[in-house]
């Protein structure tokens, strides 16, 4: 899904500080597509998104919820990695990038279903809810619906109940799997 202007993209102040864009990946057929944030620092090194601790995390909530990567597609509201993870210390990328490149490859993919994981990614679909009132939602675009989850990384770095974290985001993930269907 990357094109030659996503990858010498400098429309925000990220491009000064990246190691690399990284673009969605994943079923270009999906139903479902996975937005979260920013790309980490593993994400940063090879190019794809979701493949750091935060990743792994997430292959075991998709499996919990009876999902594969190869059914579905993941991207991020932001395709460059912020320093130190802090995408809110960027506004401008927050700004100009879903329009530049999310928006297009969700009307390339045309899913049926979008998960927004997290604040940053909610904040496209529901603004003004904090990251945990996302788990309860889902709008209806017109194009698609849209599902709430928490981030995966969130179960890596609150101090709460790692397990009920995991279990919030595999609810969202089967919520979003139950729509299909309906």
């Amino acid at each position: 899904r990357s094109t030659p202007e996503m990858l010498a993209c400098e429309q925000c102040s990220l491009h000064l500080t990246r190691g690399r864009v990284v673009p969605g990946h994943g079923n270009p057929d999906a139903d479902i597509v996975f937005v979260g944030e920013a790309p980490g620092a593993e994400e940063d090194k090879q190019g794809q998104p979701f493949v750091g601790p935060a990743g792994r995390r997430f292959d075991r909530q998709l499996a919990a919820a009876g999902l594969s990567r190869a059914e579905i597609f993941v991207t991020n509201t932001v395709l460059c990695r912020p320093p130190d993870n802090r995408l809110r210390d960027f506004p401008d990328a927050q700004l100009r990038c879903p329009p530049l490149w999310l928006h297009p490859v969700l009307q390339q993919v045309k899913p049926r279903v979008v998960v927004a994981m997290g604040r940053t990614a909610g904040a496209l679909w529901f603004p003004g809810m904090g990251a945990h009132e996302l788990s309860v939602l889902a709008r209806n675009t017109g194009e698609y619906l849209v599902v709430g989850s928490l981030h995966p990384s969130a179960a890596l770095r609150e101090g709460g109940d790692w397990n009920a974290l995991d279990d919030s985001i595999v609810r969202s993930i089967r919520r979003a799997v139950e729509l299909l269907a309906a």
